[in-house]
Formats: C-alpha cells, structure tokens, sequence
C-alpha cells in the first residue's frame, strides 16, 4: 500500500505522515530529504546553486541513506549523519534551487521510486508524490494550511532545534516559497488527481492523524497490520 500527503511548506506533512506510517505500522519516506541533501552537498562543494550541471553531478555523486532515527527519519550522506545540517533554514531557502532543477528532479524521482520499491508498504509525503513521483499511489492526500500558522509551526521548529528565527521573515518566506513552488514549470505544487483534501491550520497533530485515520479502509490493516 502506498499513501501520499502533498501539500505547502510548512502544512504539516513531514509530521503527519511519519505519525500516519507510525500508526499503520508500515515504513516512512521522506522524499524532502533528497532535495534538501543535495542542496546542502552542494553548498559544501562550493559548487554554484545555478549551475545546472554543476548541481546534477552533485545530485548523481551522491550516497544517500535514510532509516528511522529517534526523531523521525536519519540522513546520512556520503557516511556523514546530515539530519540536523539538512533541516536549516539556509538550507530551506536554497534548496528551490535543486527542486526546481529538470535534470535534478529526474534523478531524485527515480531515487525516490527506488527506496519506495524496497519499502513496499509506505507513507510519503511532499509537494509532487501524489501527482508525479507515485500517482497510482492507493490513498492521496493534500494538506494545507493558513501560512500565518505554518511560519509560527516553522518557527517553532527552528527554536526547538536551537536556532534563532524571525516571524515575519519566515512567513515572508512561505508566501514567497508557495508562489514559487505554484509556479514550477516541474513538479509544481498542486491537488492530485483523486486527492483527499484537509485544512490542518486548526488541528492538533492528533487530530490531523485522527482524520487521516478516517480515510484508510479496515481492508488495509488487521489487528494493526497492513493488508497488501
């Protein structure tokens, strides 16, 4: 079984496919981390952000390796645990740079396919699963939420992690982030076909996974196993 959450920055994705994937027992794909990973190998090589091929040499170069970790998902990159170093905000401002990149996309979707073929019964979640990278998937989901609320979540997250972030900074980010990501010529942010839709912006995490819940059949789960 395979179960998509598309959606904006900042929705709540990450959190509630991991909490969706912890629920039904079955494996958990963060494909953000493969964006996020080349982009930060990238800015270590000294390798300019706009040079394309530049980029996709990094993007093919690249070893990456990801399994469950105490906070979610490890990263490691190159043998070296990059999970703190992906999620900063220098590295969420740039990595549009890699995302929005033709070349680099392809690579990284196959990759994407890759792992999810090994996992077999998993959950994903970012802007392009449901459309592009897993469209036959069994269950879509869209999420979305007011941005005022997702620069707070971000910020939030940015503090807990120890680094210092700004409101109006972060929220200008999202706004100008969304526009971007509305506007790819690939992988451009958008409702899958078939998607269930749901608005988190007054959720608690349990209530979003609650109304997950709601959406997967009993078919697919027995005494709380997954039915292929």
């Amino acid at each position: 079984m395979i179960i998509t959450i598309d959606g904006p920055a900042g929705a709540g994705k990450s959190t509630a496919a991991r909490k969706l994937a912890q629920a039904l027992g079955i494996a958990f794909l963060d494909t953000g981390v493969t964006y996020r990973a080349v982009t930060l190998r990238v800015m270590r090589s000294g390798v300019d952000l706009r040079d394309a091929e530049g980029v996709a040499e990094q993007a093919r170069g690249m070893d990456l390796k990801m399994m469950p970790g105490p906070d979610g998902v490890r990263v490691v990159m190159d043998g070296l645990d990059v999970s703190d170093d992906i999620r900063t905000e220098e590295i969420s401002t740039n990595v549009h740079y890699v995302a929005n990149d033709p070349q680099v996309r392809e690579i990284l979707v196959e990759l994407q396919r890759q792992i999810g073929r090994k996992l077999g019964d998993f959950v994903t979640e970012g802007r392009d699963q449901g459309t592009v990278v897993f469209p036959d998937a069994d269950i879509k989901f869209y999420i979305n939420a007011d941005a005022t609320q997702r620069a707070k979540r971000r910020r939030n997250e940015l503090a807990d992690r120890g680094q210092a972030a700004n409101h109006e900074t972060i929220l200008q980010a999202i706004v100008d982030r969304d526009r971007r990501d509305a506007g790819r010529d690939v992988g451009a942010l958008r409702v899958p076909h078939g998607a269930i839709q749901i608005d988190t912006t007054t959720n608690t995490i349990e209530q979003t996974l609650a109304e997950l819940l709601r959406y997967v059949p009993t078919e697919y789960r027995t005494d709380g196993e997954v039915r292929r």
